[in-house]
């Protein structure tokens, strides 16, 4: 039964990586011709580009760490971007991380299925499987809140064009001091998940 199961994990990781793949290799839909595209009205309003498409020099690969890179500018984002940009790049970051814990989870439980005979056996400790058996439970679970997550924003409608051409004119200035509130809001949990990381 426990290779049964084993099995199904793995053949759905899979299916999972081969979606992910899927959302990717699907173009984002076109924004409207009056949209500035997201580098010029960065550029425009004095933003730098995301630091995502840009490494320190010398170093390619610490761009992708987050201590190091540059965090998304979500005035800049949401100010700049169409909002099916916005809801497919979600999209795709959900189905890379789901996928990402998918490949994990599997692994902790092919670990745990080898690790339980040998409990049996006397030759590895109790103690030791149930550290694993709770480890491979916190990813699946972060796995499943993942994919719920993704499920939602795939559901979402949301309208073509930017989300200031959705607002009333007499209420964008307002619109900007709370998106402005919310930005900041969210560049200090990044500082706090960065000094106090959850794992």
């Amino acid at each position: 039964m426990a290779g049964q199961v084993g099995r199904v994990r793995q053949w759905l990781a899979r299916r999972l990586c081969a979606m992910a793949a899927v959302l990717w290799q699907e173009p984002p839909p076109p924004a409207p011709i009056t949209a500035p595209a997201p580098a010029q009205a960065a550029l425009a309003a004095g933003v730098p580009e995301p630091a995502l498409t840009r490494a320190p020099a010398g170093d390619p690969g610490a761009a992708l760490l987050p201590g190091v890179r540059e965090p998304l500018s979500v005035e800049a984002a949401v100010l700049s971007r169409d909002m099916t940009v916005l809801k497919r790049e979600a999209a795709d970051s959900l189905a890379a991380l789901g996928a990402a814990h998918a490949l994990v989870s599997s692994d902790r439980l092919a670990q745990v299925q080898e690790l339980r005979p040998r409990v049996i056996e006397g030759q590895a400790s109790g103690e030791a499987l149930m550290a694993l058996a709770a480890e491979y439970q916190g990813w699946q679970g972060d796995q499943v809140r993942i994919f719920d997550a993704l499920a939602l924003v795939m559901r979402m409608g949301v309208p073509r064009g930017l989300v200031l051409d959705q607002l009333d004119p007499g209420l964008q200035e307002q619109a900007r001091s709370h998106l402005e509130a919310l930005s900041l809001e969210y560049q200090r949990r990044l500082l706090a998940d960065q000094f106090h990381p959850s794992v």
